[in-house]
């Protein structure tokens, strides 16, 4: 589980780790760069993943900023302290999480708290900066506590709440650009999920997503299953169950899922040969998902975050594990296999705990890691990597969680 770094390291061992890691060739010859460390001012912990406009990355830090309830902030792709674009202050949102998505010139996101009733909110922001735009409130009844980012299609934007909606576990929902109330599109109920956490999957007029509770399989079944893969009409409807996770397959599927053809992967964050997590596949049409890989320790342990895939390969990270126990970055073949370690965090300057979804811009996979860095805060960091990458198929993105003690023990925290 993540953890944000308490004692910060000597200053002297981070700047000569620095100096060891910012051009640090990885056992397989792909070529890892700190970008950037948070200090609190321009933000502090940042769960999410980024986004890329050009030659500049985008993201959230969950605290930090001018009101210590998070930010936005940029990074040039070629480096340099990040750069504050807006602080939250709890009206326009606090906490926030999610990936940003990019219309024309604005971001939209969500924050897990703050807004009108306290649950929530959905804001815009200008790439050129600027505190957040309040565009919708949470009040429970049409979500409560959203944490991912969101998914657009036309003039809507699509995303799902952690709690909230008609039972009280988890909503997915609309809005629109324009802004406004967020509208309750359908609603989990344990036997199709609980808890939502990762982002939405669009594929046509469909959406396909997690939730880390729920489906046919675990400890008492029903409410308090394994977690589940389900579908949902853009158009709204009760959530579909697609397939449950049993534990051999995973347990607590909580980053969002990236689609290759006809074929949803992703990661759960425990279950698999060894408890520290899995990589599986899922059919769009159903059916139970399918191992593709489990985590060891040594190849990392507990994957929050959803995939990358470039080619015929997966890429994602873990949030421990690895050679130092802070993390990995990884690498997956579509076709399955044990997951390979293209980088291990040290929890020094490079970064610690990443549970984010990295992106891919040319060759150069991009992340953030939630601790460590030259200030315990948090970094950016990339991945060059060693071949050109073959065409994306296509990206999403997500977050991640944990079991239902882990899971409450999150929960407080964010």
């Amino acid at each position: 589980m993540s953890r944000k770094k308490e004692n910060v390291r000597g200053l002297g061992s981070a700047i000569a780790a620095a100096a060891l890691l910012l051009i640090a060739s990885t056992a397989m010859g792909d070529t890892f760069s700190l970008l950037g460390s948070f200090n609190g001012s321009n933000g502090a912990t940042p769960y999410a993943g980024l986004t890329a406009v050009g030659s500049t990355l985008y993201g959230t830090t969950y605290y930090g900023g001018a009101y210590s309830q998070g930010t936005i902030f940029s990074e040039p792709v070629g480096g340099g302290a990040p750069t504050l674009l807006g602080s939250f202050n709890g009206s326009n949102g606090s906490g926030p999480n999610g990936v940003l998505t990019v219309v024309g010139s604005t971001l939209y996101g969500t924050a897990g708290y703050g807004g009108a009733s306290g649950d929530g909110t959905i804001f815009s922001e200008p790439l050129g900066g600027g505190d957040p735009t309040l565009l919708g409130s949470f009040n429970g009844s049409n979500g409560q506590t959203p944490f991912a980012g969101l998914t657009v299609a036309g003039s809507t934007l699509y995303g799902m709440t952690g709690s909230g909606g008609a039972s009280g576990q988890g909503a997915i929902f609309s809005e629109p650009v324009g802004g406004g109330a967020p509208t309750l599109l359908g609603s989990f109920n344990g036997s199709n999920g609980t808890f939502p956490y990762g982002g939405l999957t669009a594929v046509g007029s469909t959406l396909y997503g997690t939730t880390i509770l729920g489906g046919a399989y675990g400890y008492g079944g029903g409410a308090h299953g394994y977690g589940t893969i389900f579908s949902e009409p853009v158009g709204g409807g009760a959530p579909t169950l697609l397939g449950s996770f049993n534990g051999s397959n995973g347990v607590n599927p909580d980053g969002g899922l990236t689609v290759v053809g006809s074929t949803l992967y992703g990661t759960a964050g425990y279950g698999g040969a060894y408890g520290d997590g899995t990589i599986f596949s899922e059919p769009v049409g159903g059916g139970d998902p399918t191992l593709l890989g489990s985590f060891n320790g040594s190849n990392g342990q507990n994957p929050f975050a959803g995939l990358t895939v470039v080619g015929s390969t997966l890429y994602g990270t873990t949030n421990v594990g690895g050679a130092y126990g802070d993390g990995t970055i990884f690498s997956e073949p579509l076709g399955g296999g044990a997951p390979t370690v293209l980088y291990s965090f040290t929890g020094n300057s490079d970064g610690a705990n990443p549970e984010a979804v990295l992106i891919l811009s040319g060759s150069t996979l991009y992340g953030t890691a939630s601790s460590g860095g030259v200030n315990g805060d948090g970094t950016v960091f990339a991945l060059q990597l060693t071949e050109t990458p073959e065409p994306i198929s296509m990206i999403f993105f997500g977050t991640g969680l944990v079991g239902v003690i882990g899971y409450v023990a999150r929960w407080r925290r964010r």
